[in-house]
């Protein structure tokens, strides 16, 4: 029998729903939980069944739920045990009264995605059958526990109904099945405050809940009941919906599952909201906007500069709010408002306040945009309505008005603010005569300006002028000395700008002002002889700075000199590669102390005559001169190699006429595995075979080690580069032996 495309693909998503279906864990749960996935997907084929396996204890119901545009379901239920019910077009409930594995294809007449909910092993056996006295204990059930709020709340869904990632396993999925005069009770600890919310999953008919919550002597039936309707499933709800009831003190909540028909299976999500009284926004920067999700009543205090206006703004339901602000040490309690979503409530703090706090009131769930707005002037600083008593007076809080570049400021009407006053500083020299003006840009119905010329001894005002708009342009100029002077623009009837009271959330009155400067007399340049205590600190300030400038010279000619005595005492020991054998031999010294002093053994023996240095490092050498350049190559105990296996090799290279530049040394195995240049004391650029060397001019010698890696028995050294810009090369003729391999 040959199958076709399309029935091979039905199989394969029959058997992989099959995989998916069977349980994957062997612990042991209470049958009113399903410890399993319960929502799945399902790509439908048109006009291909497509069945999964509901496995299903004896006596238990299965309820099963989907939304698709054209499909439709069947269920296998031939065996006498199975009883299967309809509930409208997209709900089935299966009644097992043995252990089944019971079949149910879905078949549409178009290509869709089916959405599917599972819920099995329902019963009524798991539920408190009579509701418990305040007095008896009683199981609690298990729900799902939201430490944060933001744990199980997304505002950004545009719902503040919990939708916590295991909401899809059923373990936090809670089923039942009740019957007319036979209601269902479940129980949940909770401590004072906590909020308790419940999320109807799905229904068969009609299913009805109240909430109770209990203490050690008490009872009480919280307000609020929650009914799940004929046929309910979340699947076709756009955003799910819950109640909830907050507990009034330490206890627990019963919660009775009742109906008005014959029997409703039914399933829900129970969420455990813990109290969280205090929500701080201390240290936050709410410059930029701070969201806060929270349940029950709930207190957030913030810092609060008092040139910042606080704003809260609900953005998904209604909120009860009233701001608090700590004045002088005692709380000034603001006025209850409620909000609804995306308005917005704007509090200006009192003079001197520096903290505030939040209150959300009278919600069982919330969530607000919290944020604040400088509203001060030039730079965040607010401009003061007065001028100072004198120049003496501290005057710091006045702002500058900046005589190069435009200041933005606001008038804000909120806080009664109608008046502001900047400083004005010219620099220039003495009996100096300076022309400043200003043009204020912005809504300048009912402004005025005054500026002041100010006597820089006395404080007097030398002269003054007042402006008010003239058309569409306010503008004031005034000849003005050196020194500080003052600006103000204000309104020019102050009552009737602020027919108001203070804090009331109105517009404030933002504007520019445009300076513009010229200078009209320079004045006298001012000379000021030198003091004798300038003369006297000056002479010992030069001599002071001409010995520091002298202490790297003494520094450069001591170094110098200790290098030379080096260089002597090295040209006294001769044959010291070997000496460095012979101390490694006889364990006077150890390899780390031999490198160190190899390395500054190198810069030393730079410094001698070309035949001292071949004779300070030994006769075991092979070398080749000629008329331009002197080429001598060393073999080295490997013992005092960095790289393990590397073959160390001393290397000296001496320029005897010519200038040397793109100088480079190959080491170049003549037969057997190439070698690789893998360390260079001291440091030069080496890539491959091959060090790259300095500019190197006439008389010039280096001596440097380098660490080869390869297995040849010996290896060429040759240089090349370009002699007073033409290209040149030097190969010493005899290749040099690695002593460890041969023998």
């Amino acid at each position: 029998m040959r199958w076709s495309v399309h029935s091979v693909r039905a199989v394969f998503l029959t058997t992989l729903l099959l995989l998916v279906l069977l349980p994957t864990s062997t612990g042991q749960a209470s049958p009113s939980e399903n410890h399993e996935q319960h929502r799945y997907t399902i790509a439908l084929i048109p006009d291909e069944p497509s069945s999964i396996a509901v496995d299903a204890d004896s006596n238990t119901s299965a309820l099963l739920s989907w939304t698709c545009s054209s499909c439709s379901a069947t269920v296998d239920d031939a065996e006498a045990h199975i009883t299967t019910s309809e509930h409208g077009a997209f709900m089935v409930s299966v009644h097992i009264q043995q252990e089944e594995s019971v079949e149910v294809s879905f078949t549409s007449s178009i290509a869709e995605t089916l959405t599917l909910m599972v819920l099995k092993n329902i019963d009524d056996e798991h539920q408190h059958a009579l509701r418990p006295s305040p007095e008896t204990d009683a199981i609690s059930a298990p729900l799902t526990v939201c430490a944060l709020p933001t744990d199980c709340v997304n505002a950004s869904l545009g719902h503040l109904a919990s939708t916590d990632t295991s909401a899809d396993d059923a373990a936090v999925v809670h089923t039942g099945d009740v019957e007319v005069a036979e209601d269902e009770y479940m129980v949940f600890n909770a401590s004072k405050g906590d909020t308790l919310e419940w999320q109807w999953l799905a229904s068969t008919h009609t299913t009805n809940l109240q909430v109770y919550h209990q203490t050690d002597q008490a009872e009480v039936l919280l307000s609020g009941g929650f009914s799940s309707g004929d046929a309910f499933s979340r699947l076709h709800q756009e955003t799910p919906t819950s109640e909830y009831w907050t507990a009034p003190d330490d206890g627990r909540f019963v919660a009775r599952i009742s109906t008005d028909d014959a029997r409703a299976l039914w399933a829900a999500h129970v969420f455990l909201h813990p109290y969280r009284p205090v929500e701080s926004l201390v240290g936050f920067d709410l410059t930029q906007p701070a969201s806060l999700v929270g349940h029950g009543n709930t207190t957030s205090p913030f810092d609060w500069s008092q040139m910042e206006v606080m704003k809260v703004r609900a953005t998904t339901s209604a909120i009860e709010i009233s701001v608090d602000q700590l004045l002088n040490g005692v709380w000034v309690e603001g006025p209850k408002s409620v909000l609804q979503p995306d308005e917005v409530l704007a509090v200006y703090p009192y003079p001197d306040v520096n903290v505030g706090r939040i209150h959300m009131l009278n919600a069982p769930v919330f969530a607000v945009e919290v944020y604040t707005e400088r509203f001060g002037d030039n730079n965040g600083s607010d401009a003061p309505s007065y001028l100072p008593p004198n120049l003496e007076a501290e005057n710091t809080s006045w702002p500058i008005v900046n005589l190069s570049e435009a200041t933005q400021g606001e008038l804000t009407l909120a806080v009664h603010d109608t008046t502001d006053t900047y400083r004005i500083v010219v620099d220039g020299w003495e009996d100096s005569i300076h022309f400043v003006q200003f043009v204020v840009d912005g809504q300048i119905e009912g402004l005025e300006l005054q500026l002041w010329d100010i006597d820089q001894t006395t404080s007097e005002t030398l002269a003054t002028d007042i402006t008010q708009p003239v058309g569409d342009q306010l503008k004031i100029g005034l000849q003005v000395g050196r020194g500080t002077h003052y600006l103000q623009l204000r309104f020019q009837n102050t009552s009737d700008a602020t027919p108001h009271l203070w804090g009331e959330d109105v517009p404030s009155r933002p504007y520019v002002i445009q300076p513009s400067y010229s200078l009209i007399d320079e004045g006298e340049e001012p000379w000021f002889p030198p003091s004798d205590d300038a003369v006297y600190w000056g002479n010992i300030a030069r001599w002071f700075m001409g010995i520091l400038f002298l202490v790297p010279v003494l520094y450069l000619a001591i170094h110098v000199q200790r290098s030379k005595t080096y260089a002597a005492s090295v040209a006294e020991k001769k044959q010291r590669l070997a000496w460095y054998t012979s101390r490694l031999d006889s364990g006077e010294s150890n390899v780390k102390q031999a490198r160190t002093d190899m390395a500054k053994a190198l810069h030393a023996v730079a410094q001698l005559e070309w035949q001292d240095g071949l004779e300070a490092w030994g006769p075991k050498r092979i070398e080749h001169r000629t008329e331009d350049v002197a080429l001598a190559v060393w073999s080295v105990d490997e013992r005092l190699a960095k790289q393990e296996g590397a073959w160390p090799v001393v290397v000296g290279v001496h320029v005897i006429n010519g200038t040397w530049d793109l100088a480079a040394l190959r080491f170049d195995a003549p037969e057997g595995e190439g070698y690789e240049v893998v360390n260079v004391e001291p440091r030069f650029l080496f890539q491959g075979e091959e060090v790259f060397l300095d500019t190197m001019g006439p008389g010039h010698r280096t001596y440097l080690v380098v660490e080869l890696s390869g297995t040849a028995p010996h290896v060429d050294l040759e240089l090349n580069g370009r002699m007073d810009g033409a290209p040149f090369a030097a190969r010493i003729p005899e290749s040099l032996l690695r002593q460890g391999l041969n023998s």
